[in-house]
């Protein structure tokens, strides 16, 4: 093992050492139950407790899920930067647990480039800034989408869809602009965004009516190809994703996927990586992401720095077809929710140490601020995150925790 990752190793399993007791020990059985009180001698023969279900994620005896992972991957966060503000909760957690950020909204199309003369740039301007301050990696979402697209991209003054050569003129420049500004500083972007639908074929997007075959080669994903060029001249260090969703659990949308990219790669497109965005639910099966990964992972073929990255992970209480707004967080339930987390991340270290992943972004950092409370159901209360509405590290944190200082 490398120094630096010998170093995080020690550190990551300090930090949970000390989370665990100040000066005496735990039990077999508190560290079989994150939830548990442990009791420690205070010096002066009085117990003091340690409750692991009150500490927040800023407070000084959380440890960092960054640090205790990063001997494998980047562990990042979805925010906004309404969160940016110096000395807030927010903020603290944060620099404390996460090095790579993306914007949950505020760098997308409709909100970046409302208009066809107008760019709005200091939204992400500040992340860049909070990033550089702090020595932070900054993500890129999205420059090519179906959703959150202003209308003016597709249309002319008369209302009438535009031609194929000025799609592509006006999303090169949309691209061209908005890399360009940031070259050397948004370290990776999501080119084009779920561009797969869920039968596992080409979505069919304006994007692919208009476009559709631009260069008479037979294929229809030159809008794709188009974006990547553009992108990778804007910027050409910069990180290039594919990002789409299901890929985790539909072989179709997988084997879809593998077969266009592997044509755009043996072409010259360079595309450097495909995003899982991974919206669980709580019956995700790890079996299947495995083998679908490794069916992705044959890209390496061609080129053997092609990597996966895991952009938008959360797991859902609820089941995609469940349309009930509470669950029940029984014991049981809480157990099953804590150990499929475990699993998803002790996949993220084998796919780590295969080569595979060195990056890891969940979407968002706390309970009470997650999309999954209005969608597919609105006004529904989920958990699908590691902290609570009130910043309290949940008991699956401290799995993942007690993961990470096991496998170092």
């Amino acid at each position: 093992m490398k120094m630096k990752q010998l170093l995080s190793a020690l550190l990551a399993f300090a930090l949970l050492f000390s989370a665990l007791t100040a000066c005496g020990s735990a039990t077999a059985d508190e560290v079989d139950n994150p939830g548990a009180d442990v009791a420690t001698d205070s010096g002066n023969d009085t117990a003091v407790y340690v409750d692991r279900t009150n500490i927040h994620a800023y407070d000084d005896d959380a440890p960092s899920l960054y640090e205790a992972f990063s001997q494998w991957f980047k562990v990042g966060t979805a925010m906004n930067t309404s969160d940016l503000v110096e000395g807030s909760d927010e903020m603290e957690i944060l620099i404390k647990q996460y090095n790579i950020f993306t914007l949950e909204n505020e760098s997308k199309p409709d909100a970046m480039h409302p208009s066809e003369d107008v760019y709005n740039f200091e939204a992400l301007d500040k992340l860049v800034e909070f990033a550089n301050e702090y020595d932070k990696t900054v993500r890129g979402h999205v420059l090519v989408w179906h959703s959150q697209c202003p209308d003016w991209f597709f249309y002319n003054d008369e209302g009438n869809t535009v031609s194929a050569d000025v799609l592509v003129e006006r999303m090169k420049e949309h691209i061209t602009t908005i890399v360009s500004h940031y070259k050397g500083e948004v370290d990776v972007w999501d080119v084009v965004n779920e561009v797969l639908g869920d039968s596992g074929g080409l979505r069919d997007s304006m994007w692919y009516q208009i476009i559709g075959d631009y260069d008479g080669d037979g294929d229809k994903y030159d809008f794709i190809e188009i974006a990547f060029q553009t992108a990778h001249e804007a910027d050409p260090d910069a990180r290039l994703i594919i990002n789409d969703y299901s890929l985790e659990s539909s072989e179709d949308k997988t084997i879809t996927m593998y077969m266009m990219v592997k044509n755009m790669l043996e072409e010259g497109i360079p595309i450097d990586g495909i995003g899982l965005q991974m919206h669980v639910d709580i019956n995700f099966d790890v079996e299947t992401c495995k083998n679908n990964v490794e069916i992705l992972m044959k890209l390496k073929d061609i080129d053997p720095d092609f990597v996966i990255e895991i952009t938008e992970l959360d797991v859902s209480c609820f089941s995609w077809s469940d349309q009930s707004t509470e669950v029940e967080l029984t014991d049981e339930f809480v157990e099953k929710f804590d150990n499929l987390y475990s699993d998803i991340f002790e996949m993220f270290i084998e796919f780590s140490e295969a080569g595979y992943l060195d990056s890891v972004v969940m979407w968002g950092y706390n309970d009470g601020a997650t999309w999954l409370n209005s969608y597919p159901v609105s006004g529904r209360t989920n958990h699908p995150l590691l902290m609570d509405s009130d910043y309290k590290l949940k008991s699956a944190y401290w799995s993942l925790i007690e993961l990470a200082a096991e496998k170092s």
